[in-house]
């Protein structure tokens, strides 16, 4: 007869005294699971929490740049600025945002303050820093006004520039031409416009320059001076760039009159 050789099945002691003590459960055990640790970052879900001494360490520290709006507010609770700049009571970010029409107002935090709950914490010495819990104060924002208000804010930042006229002049204008141009100019100085006067950049006036004297010139350029301080507030704002008798600018204005459009005469 054939003999069939087993290998010995080796047990651990507790198996050997669970066969004879308790032969009905068998030698199938259940091995128990390691407890799940609790999730991550558990602790931030602080709207349904007691902000009590023993947990105050876990309360997000708020924003202190006045930043963030919505969702974007870093911190679980927050305090709206009520009527006539008054403080509402603490309430969660979720359940503010539950309180307002999103398609038309959203919520932006505009500073902090120390948390209501530890309003009577003392103050830190002089030089240490305020380890006591802060709150974001808050404010209903209307988008339609804050839009407006912004476009209004960015066109009050643009430099406001002096409208300038320019008045083309030559060296053998004829005396009635003269005259008009001159009325011009004052004019525009009236308007508070900047005037710009130019000698020499017509043709013709190249051409017949050779036939103005140095005294007609300069006479010329003295009449431009003394019919520009017949305006009220008129003064040269900008040295005359140039030469006389030849090609020459020279720029005024009239400060404290009304600022209109400018173009070239």
């Amino acid at each position: 007869m054939k003999v069939i050789a087993h290998s010995p099945h080796l047990i651990s002691a507790s198996e050997a005294l669970q066969r004879v003590f308790l032969p009905h459960l068998g030698l199938h055990t259940t091995r128990l699971r390691k407890p799940t640790p609790p999730p991550r970052y558990q602790h931030l879900n602080l709207q349904y929490r007691n902000y009590g001494p023993r947990n105050r360490a876990s309360i997000p520290a708020a924003r202190d740049d006045g930043s963030g709006r919505d969702e974007g507010i870093r911190a679980p609770e927050i305090q709206i600025v009520g009527p006539n700049n008054s403080l509402q009571p603490p309430r969660s970010l979720r359940e503010s945002l539950a309180t307002i029409d999103r398609s038309t107002h959203f919520i932006m935090q505009v500073g902090v303050k120390v948390h209501p709950r530890y309003a009577d914490a003392p103050e830190p010495d002089e030089g240490q820093r305020d380890t006591r819990p802060k709150i974001p104060v808050c404010k209903v924002i209307d988008k339609q006004a804050y839009r407006q208000a912004e476009i209004a804010k960015a066109k009050s930042k643009k430099p406001t520039s002096i409208p300038t006229k320019e008045v083309e002049l030559n060296w053998t204008i004829a005396p009635h031409d003269l005259e008009h141009r001159l009325k011009k100019m004052r004019e525009f100085l009236n308007d508070g416009r900047r005037v710009e006067v130019v000698f020499g950049k017509k043709r013709r006036g190249w051409m017949q320059r050779k036939d103005v004297g140095e005294g007609k010139a300069k006479g010329l350029v003295e009449m431009i001076r003394d019919q520009a301080a017949t305006v009220e507030g008129s003064k040269e704002w900008k040295a005359a760039e140039g030469e006389e008798g030849a090609e020459l600018k020279m720029f005024f204005e009239a400060k404290g009159n009304n600022s209109k459009g400018g173009s070239k005469e």
